[in-house]
């Protein structure tokens, strides 16, 4: 950085001083006499009508309540706080003190030496006071917002008598992306002990600053990257661009070729790490976007309750065209839904009929059969542009339900956090938002759930103005709705509402056919996430696995099939991976069996396989291990055994 260092000697001082009562006498005043930078400080502030006898620098609008300009600035505060704090041993021992204030004057911190601080705090110094040249004529800090580079001023060089007693240096505080002036570095103390030196040490930890600024950007950046990369993926032939919250162009994937010409001309030929004003969080409007931008292609991302930036997601004209002849067109081939029996082609036709439509979809049956993923096949059939949020409404504290459906804004409650937060069905915007466990829902939540579903919007806690959602609502529930209404456990009128379309899925048992294809499909799924090999299973094991009626359904196969990767990684699965309790469900004879002492363990296992393979069946069991039905029988009976 460049900055100005002019001579601050007595003579100076002298000649100074009389050049500025010529200047407020309107009289000419030698060049030689004032530097032109101050000179033209002086002009700007006679322009603006700035009183040189001022007592006081302007009054704090808000009654000093600088939240809302804190929130904005949390990043450079973030990074300029600890640079400050390292500084204040120096600061007491020459009488100093540092400001830092926004790219318009606006203090925004303050810290140093007690005594020059209550001097300030006299001339309303302070923060959230504005040192602007248009408020407090000729300072530091005003001139460098003016100019947009480091500064000093000394004594009578201030515009106004009453900050000619200070002697101060401020520096500008810029982002290295773009250049653009974020804040304004000053450190300031009286006149007398004021040395020239004080301004190359503001600039070098300006500096700093700037490089601290530079790391929580890059942060915050790739943070936004990964968390767009892995929200994304389907999103096959569209073109991808991500905006950070001040409009940074920070990531791109190019889709197919119709879909980049379909980028508007504001965004043409823009580069990574290139600022788009009208992108940035605060100015976008849905009201009001850059020409050839359809609004639909516009998602806000939101990480941990914040919106940080946004997606454009640009589709080509002519596949939009398509898709609005054929909806189905917009249909993935790929399913959620695993299984070949005849229940499950009929849910996978149902999740696509049902996916064309906004009708509220009620989703019962017993646990574990597979209610998430019945929702997200619906979600991923209908291609919507929004997120997948689930939530369950039994593991939510019923206090905290409320806040976390439909958010809240800040003060709301003791707790809450600064600037509010954001409710799940607001993050479910322009997507599907589940809620399991429906049932789970206090009565006096289903009042306020009942008018969310009739008038499609919310009003968050603490918040009187209501927010329209677009959000498709899937409930799920283990639990009888009509057997709910009647104990009083759900409110008739709600179970009206959510009962349009409601799909009961079937138990595993009734679905036997799918039972050995989920399994091997969850055995090549886990397997390859913890890098296992497949392994084996034998004839009697599989068809152990057939007979068992997995009163867990899906949910437990998993479980099941997760535990034979992890226990038994490598070796072949007999029926001595199987529990107890399933051999005891479907043949209890093979409890006795195996825990009998009579025979030999590889004896018993044999003919424990036998049997459940051939279902009990003696003359097949004999055939299959070679042997009389006379010679099964014995070994049977020396077990204490009879069929």
């Amino acid at each position: 950085m460049t900055g100005l260092f002019i001579n601050r000697d007595f003579d100076y001082q002298k000649k100074l001083e009389k050049a500025w009562e010529y200047f407020h006498c309107g009289l000419e005043i030698k060049e030689s006499s004032v530097p032109q930078v101050i000179l033209d400080s002086w002009h700007r502030s006679q322009e603006f009508c700035v009183n040189t006898k001022l007592a006081q620098g302007p009054s704090i609008l808000g009654g000093g309540n600088i939240y809302s300009e804190n929130n904005t600035y949390a990043p450079l505060l973030k990074s300029a706080l600890p640079v400050i704090k390292n500084a204040r041993t120096i600061l007491d021992d020459y009488q100093l003190f540092m400001m830092l204030t926004s790219s318009n004057g606006k203090i925004l911190d303050r810290q140093g030496n007690s005594k020059s601080l209550a001097l300030a705090d006299s001339q309303q110094l302070v923060v959230g006071s504005n040192w602007s040249e248009q408020y407090c004529g000729t300072n530091a800090v005003g001139m460098a917002v003016a100019i947009k580079r480091p500064v000093q001023v000394i004594a009578r060089e201030h515009y106004c008598e009453m900050t000619s007693v200070w002697g101060c240096a401020a520096a500008p505080i810029k982002d290295l992306r773009d250049g653009r002036i974020l804040g304004i570095l000053d450190t300031t103390g009286p006149d007398h002990s004021f040395v020239s030196m004080n301004m190359g040490w503001v600039s070098s930890m300006a500096s700093c600053i700037e490089f601290r600024l530079h790391e929580l950007q890059n942060y915050s950046k790739y943070r936004l990257i990964d968390y767009c990369m892995a929200h994304t993926e389907r999103w096959k032939k569209e073109t991808i661009m991500v905006f950070d919250e001040e409009g940074f162009l920070v990531w791109v994937r190019e889709g197919s070729a119709s879909s980049q010409k379909e980028i508007p001309a504001l965004l043409q030929n823009t580069l990574i790490d290139t600022r788009v004003d009208g992108m940035s969080v605060k100015n976008i409007s849905l009201n009001n976007l850059p020409e050839g931008m359809d609004k639909d292609w516009l998602e806000p991302v939101i990480i941990d309750g914040v919106l940080v930036g946004h997606l454009l997601i640009i589709v080509a004209t002519e596949r939009e065209k398509i898709v609005s002849k054929n909806p189905l067109n917009t249909r993935v081939k790929e399913t959620l839904l695993i299984g070949n029996s005849d229940s499950v082609s009929y849910l996978r036709e149902l999740a696509g009929t049902l996916s064309e439509g906004r009708v509220i979809v009620a989703l019962t049956g017993e646990t574990g059969t597979g209610k998430e993923v019945m929702a997200r096949e619906i979600y991923l059939q209908g291609g919507l542009k929004g997120e997948f949020i689930a939530v369950n409404c039994g593991a939510i504290q019923k206090d905290l339900l409320a806040s976390e459906l439909f958010g809240y804004v800040e003060g709301s409650f003791s707790g809450a956090k600064r600037g509010g937060m954001i409710g799940k069905f607001e993050a479910a915007q322009n997507g599907t938002i589940f809620l399991d466990e429906f049932c789970e829902l206090p009565l006096d939540l289903q009042v306020y759930l009942l008018r969310v579903l009739e008038m499609r919007e919310i009003v968050r806690i603490g918040e009187s103005n209501p927010r329209p959602i677009n959000a498709r609502i899937i409930i799920a529930t283990n639990k009888n709705l009509e057997q709910e209404v009647k104990s009083g456990r759900l409110r008739e009128d709600l179970y009206y509402r959510v009962s349009t379309a409601v799909i009961e899925l079937p138990t595993l048992r009734e679905r036997k056919d799918d039972i050995l294809v989920l399994f091997d499909y969850f055995l090549k799924k886990l397997s390859e996430e913890s890098c296992s090999e497949i392994p084996g299973s034998s004839n009697a094991f599989r068809v152990a696995l057939q007979k068992y009626s997995w009163p867990g359904n899906v949910r437990e196969l998993h479980n099941f099939s997760e535990n034979c990767i992890l226990m038994n990684a490598g070796k072949d699965l007999t029926l001595d991976h199987c529990p107890q309790r399933m051999l005891e469900s479907f043949y209890p004879e093979s409890k006795k069996i195996l825990s009998g002492c009579a025979l030999k363990v590889a004896e018993q296992k044999k003919i424990d396989e036998a049997l459940i393979m051939f279902e009990g069946n003696i003359s097949k069991t004999s055939r299959y291990l070679g042997i009389a039905r006379s010679t099964l029988y014995l070994k049977m009976k020396k077990i204490s055994k009879t069929l």
